[in-house]
């Protein structure tokens, strides 16, 4: 399987124009338990999303406009929400012109369009989605992992402590459970009851040792050939979700060799299937250098934004970045964008954002990326938005 690594390309949407020229991407992802959404899955393709639900802003704001971020011209986007016109001229003065998006609002009365989707849509037709939703549904559950011909951590058949535990359509952390005690198990128990009788669990050993984690992301075409886009090294609350990653130039040529170890595979299983587009697969590397497939997401992942910039940035000779998903800033998103853009010898992306609070004490929560020639000097930046 061709496995390209130097093609030159600023922006994804000149990766699906090749596959997908008179689509669109639908931004935004479904839930099956929120009522602030049209994009409602409460019967089909169910999709493991929080409990309670996330708050409007986060589901319709901050995680559909973070897409859209250097996105390009190529092919269309459409959500539900507008983009304020403060963030595109962000964009611009970083991207140019040529990485705007290209927006327009969604119509449920629209039976004509084509959708690139994020997660399979019950309520959108099967025909408007560029990919089977069945097909669709059954590659981003956590049971297509073992399928993939590569080390990967072994599969249970019942809880075996110790274990992770992970429901089969869950997404950035969510839904997954360590076990290494009958009181983890029974605290999961308790937690299931909320998603019914109906969720999968893929039950898989506990990789130990771990000195890396890896978010490694590809282009899947229709031909079957890859198109590497690299990867990052992930970060994670103290909830076990995914709030953000680092990228490093020196790490991608350096780790690319054992990466494509498991690209390949997954690839190749995804082609089959009839997978076209942005690939997310998670990789684990241990104290003695061994790899581990962890996960496969057949999307558009929470940085991919991030990484397609950071490959911009390194253009430039800014060669280390990190993103933070889910920032506070005290103050306005005005005078966030005026913060980002005021910090010399450094690229800061405001991904997207929004205000909460009222006009005594404003706070902006955004995705938020800072690029710079080091990490240490990306720390300070951020603390020096985050803390002004």
């Amino acid at each position: 399987m061709t496995i390209e690594t130097n093609l030159h390309f600023n922006f994804l949407s000149e990766l699906y124009a090749g596959d997908f020229s008179s689509a669109c991407l639908l931004s935004e992802y479904p839930s099956s338990n929120s009522d602030e959404t049209f994009f409602q899955n409460k019967t089909k393709y169910l999709i493991h999303d929080p409990f309670p639900p996330p708050p409007r802003e986060l589901l319709k704001i901050l995680g559909p406009h973070h897409l859209m971020c250097g996105w390009g011209q190529h092919v269309e986007i459409v959500s539900e929400v507008a983009l304020p016109s403060i963030l595109l001229d962000h964009w611009t003065s970083v991207f140019g012109a040529e990485g705007m998006p290209r927006w327009r609002l969604f119509d449920a009365s629209d039976k004509d369009s084509k959708f690139i989707t994020l997660f399979p849509h019950q309520s959108i037709s099967a025909e408007q989605q560029v990919l089977d939703p069945d097909v669709n549904y059954a590659l981003h559950s956590k049971e297509v992992i073992e399928k993939i011909d590569c080390p990967q951590a072994k599969v249970f058949d019942s809880v075996t402590p110790p274990c992770i535990v992970k429901l089969s359509h869950g997404y950035a952390g969510l839904g997954n459970f360590l076990i290494r005690s009958e009181s983890d198990e029974a605290e999961m128990r308790k937690q299931l009851i909320q998603y019914g009788g109906e969720a999968v669990l893929v039950i898989n050993s506990v990789i130990e040792n771990i000195v890396g984690d890896f978010g490694v992301q590809f282009y899947l075409r229709s031909d079957g050939s890859i198109v590497w886009l690299g990867f990052t090294e992930q970060h994670f609350n103290s909830n076990k979700k995914w709030c953000g990653g680092t990228f490093s130039v020196d790490l991608q040529e350096q780790l690319l060799p054992e990466l494509c170890k498991m690209i390949e595979p997954a690839g190749k299983y995804l082609h089959e299937c009839g997978y076209v587009g942005v690939v997310g697969i998670d990789i684990l590397r241990d104290g003695s250098n061994n790899m581990f497939l962890v996960d496969v997401n057949p999307r558009l992942t929470g940085i991919t934004p991030f990484l397609m910039a950071s490959r911009i940035f390194a253009r430039e000779g800014l060669n280390e970045g990190i993103y933070q998903a889910s920032c506070r800033f005290k103050g306005s998103f005005t005078q966030l964008i005026s913060q980002a853009e005021s910090i010399k010898g450094a690229r800061v992306v405001v991904h997207s954002a929004f205000e909460s609070g009222d006009d005594g004490d404003i706070t902006t929560v955004c995705h938020l990326s800072v690029t710079t020639d080091s990490q240490d000097r990306n720390q300070q930046v951020l603390q020096q938005i985050l803390q002004s």
